[in-house]
């Protein structure tokens, strides 16, 4: 009797010892291509993406449309932060996300020195995870077909997170980019309660 009551002990201990949240009963896997959402053109407000796309909130981001400079990683829309900053977060406050991977550009215009853009993983209040994605100059003297975005996977740093934000900056000096983020082909794994993800 005792050899069980310690491994019960130990399975109730291990079930709520997660971060002060109850562990998910579900997941799902999603990858946000943004190509179902609407665009249109003139762009008088902006094209916000809808809160709770695919269980996540964009602040900032808003859908945009290829237009014959860099081209998205799939399809013919990518969300985009004119500002070059961002915030994406988990929609129920009972779930949370994990990154597997990301397209991404920086979008300034050519010429374009080489960018830095930094990404900050959240549980809650706590930061979980730290990386800096860089994308390369763009150079003139290149057909725009060759202006392509970047991809990059994330590593179980990146898991369970209730927010991400990013920020763009010049890579040699740190300084400010006149140029818009860019994402692309967001692939994630919501976790939460069943019927919340």
């Amino acid at each position: 009797m005792k050899q069980t009551f310690g491994l019960l002990s130990f399975v109730a201990l291990s079930t709520f010892a997660v971060g002060g949240r109850i562990p998910p009963t579900c997941t799902q896997n999603h990858v946000a291509k943004y190509d179902d959402l609407h665009w249109e053109d003139p762009v008088e407000t902006g094209n916000p993406i809808p809160s709770n796309y695919n269980g996540l909130d964009y602040d900032i981001f808003q859908v945009d449309q290829y237009d014959g400079f860099i081209i998205p990683a799939s399809g013919n829309q990518y969300a985009m932060s004119f500002e070059g900053r961002g915030n994406i977060s988990a929609h129920d406050n009972h779930s949370t996300f994990s990154l597997k991977s990301l397209s991404y550009s920086c979008s300034g215009g050519v010429p374009q020195p080489a960018c830095a853009i930094s990404m900050w993983g959240f549980r809650g209040r706590q930061l979980i995870a730290k990386r800096v994605l860089t994308f390369p100059a763009l150079e003139p003297g290149h057909f725009p077909s060759e202006f392509v975005m970047n991809a990059t996977v994330f590593d179980q740093r990146w898991s369970r997170l209730t927010s991400v934000g990013f920020a763009n900056a010049r890579a040699d000096n740190g300084e400010m980019i006149y140029g818009g983020l860019m994402i692309d082909d967001l692939r994630y794994t919501l976790e939460g309660k069943c019927g919340s993800c």
